[in-house]
C-alpha cells in the first residue's frame, strides 16, 4: 500500500513537470513565432541596485535632494541611516531595421511604506518609438547631453546641482547627423501672488521648442537652445503670458586615462536639476517675470583600468538664481560635491562607494549643509 501511494505520488510529480515542460515549450514557440512574424528582436533587460546611506546631518530622502536641505539655525543635526532598493529597473526593446521601440520603468516612486513589505510601484521612465530621423514618445529630452558625456556617473540616483536632466514626452526630428529639432511637453509654475505657497493655474497653448547640436570624439561638444511660454489660466490676470529662452552648452576633453568636462545652463528653469527649487516665474504687477538662474558642472573621471574595471568621478554643480522678484525664505544658490569609488569585482556586477555635500543657501541668507556617504550593488542583466 505504501509503495502503491509512493509510486502515485511519483507519477504526479511526472505528470505535473510534463505539463509545466509543454506549456513552457507552447509559450516560448508562439513568442518565438510572433517574433518571426513582425520581425521584431525583443530584448528584455535592467538591472537591480540596492542602496545603503548614512545621512551625518539631516535625513536627504531616497536620494539626495540637495533643494531640501533645511537652513537656518532650526536645521537638523542628526544622522539617519537607510536601505532600498527604488532605483531596480527593467527595460523592452524590439527593434527591425530603422524602427526601435523601447518600455521602461523602475520602483523609485512615494508609493508604499517601510514597516512590513516595502511595496512600491512601478513607474513609467522611457516610452517611445522611433523610425527613420523621427521619435515620438516619452525620453530624455532634447536639451539634455546627447552623448551623456557631460553627465557625471554617480553612486545616488540623482545627479549633481545643475546638469540638465529632464524626461517628458517629445517629438524630435533628426535634421541631420548631430543636429536635432523637437517640440517637447510643456510645463510651468507662476507663483501665486496672494499665497506663496501656491502656483496660478497654468495654461499650455504651444509646446516647448528646442534645437540641439552636437559632436562627439576625443573632444565632444553640444549647444542646445529652448524656447518656452508662460500663460495663466483664469482670474485676473487670464491669458497675461509670458516668454522665456534658455540654453545650454558643454564641452568633453578626453584624458590617457579618463576624462574631463564642464557644463552650463541658463534660464532653464525644469530642465536644469534644482532649478525647479524655486517658480519658474512671479507675477509683478500685471506681468510675469522669468526667474532667471545659471548653472555649472565640473567634472573629473579617472580611469583605474585593470580586471575590475575601477573608476572615479570627482563632481561640483553649482545652481544660482537672480533674487530680485524672490521671496527670503526661496533658495539663492544650491550646489553638490559627488566623489566616489566604483569597481565590477565580475561582469554584470557593479559596486560603488560615495561621498556627498549639499549645500543651500537662501535670500535672506540662511544657510545649511549636509553630508552622505553611500555604498550602491548594481546587479545587470
Amino acid at each position: 500500500m505504501i509503495k502503491q501511494k509512493m509510486n502515485k505520488q511519483k507519477q504526479n510529480r511526472l505528470a505535473t513537470a510534463i505539463k509545466r515542460a509543454t506549456v513552457c515549450a507552447a509559450t516560448a514557440a508562439l513568442l518565438a513565432s510572433a517574433g518571426a512574424a513582425n520581425a521584431l528582436e525583443i530584448k528584455i533587460g535592467g538591472y537591480v541596485k540596492t542602496d545603503v546611506t548614512y545621512d551625518l546631518d539631516q535625513d536627504l530622502g531616497p536620494s539626495v535632494s540637495a533643494s531640501s536641505v533645511a537652513t537656518g539655525t532650526g536645521a537638523p543635526s542628526d544622522p539617519s541611516f537607510r536601505m532600498h532598493s527604488l532605483q531596480s529597473r527593467i527595460n523592452f526593446s524590439a527593434t527591425e531595421g530603422d524602427l526601435k521601440i523601447y518600455l521602461e520603468g523602475d520602483f523609485f516612486t512615494g508609493e508604499g511604506n517601510e514597516l512590513v513589505s516595502n511595496s512600491r510601484g512601478f513607474r513609467l521612465r522611457h516610452a517611445y518609438g522611433k523610425f527613420g530621423n523621427l521619435l515620438i514618445g516619452q525620453t530624455w529630452s532634447t536639451f539634455m547631453d546627447a552623448n551623456w558625456v557631460l553627465y557625471p556617473s554617480t553612486v545616488d540616483f540623482a545627479g549633481p546641482a545643475g546638469a540638465t536632466f529632464i524626461r517628458q514626452s517629445i517629438l524630435r526630428w533628426t535634421v541631420s547627423d548631430g543636429l536635432d529639432f523637437a517640440l517637447e511637453n510643456p510645463e510651468n509654475r507662476v507663483r501665486d501672488p496672494s499665497d506663496p505657497t501656491k502656483n496660478l493655474a497654468n495654461r499650455d497653448t504651444v509646446p516647448d521648442i528646442i534645437l540641439r547640436y552636437a559632436s562627439a570624439g576625443d573632444v565632444s561638444w553640444q549647444i542646445a537652445g529652448l524656447f518656452q511660454q508662460f500663460e495663466i489660466d483664469g482670474g485676473a490676470l487670464d491669458g497675461e503670458s509670458e516668454t522665456n529662452i534658455g540654453v545650454t552648452g558643454g564641452v568633453a576633453f578626453k584624458t590617457g586615462s579618463g576624462s574631463v568636462s564642464a557644463k552650463f545652463n541658463a534660464n532653464s528653469n525644469r530642465y536644469t536639476y534644482y532649478g525647479f527649487g524655486n517658480p519658474a516665474a512671479v507675477v509683478v504687477g500685471s506681468t510675469i517675470e522669468p526667474i532667471d538662474h545659471t548653472s555649472i558642472v565640473l567634472a573629473w573621471n579617472h580611469n583605474y583600468g585593470g580586471p575590475s574595471n575601477a573608476k572615479t568621478t570627482v563632481a561640483f554643480g553649482q545652481v544660482s538664481f537672480d533674487d530680485e522678484f524672490l521671496l527670503p525664505g526661496d533658495i539663492d544658490t544650491v550646489s553638490t560635491i559627488h566623489v566616489n569609488y566604483r569597481w565590477s569585482p565580475r561582469d554584470n556586477v557593479n559596486l560603488g562607494v560615495e561621498v556627498i555635500n549639499a549645500d543651500r543657501e537662501d535670500v535672506n541668507g540662511d544657510d545649511g549643509d549636509a553630508t552622505r556617504i553611500q555604498f550602491g550593488a548594481q546587479f545587470t542583466f
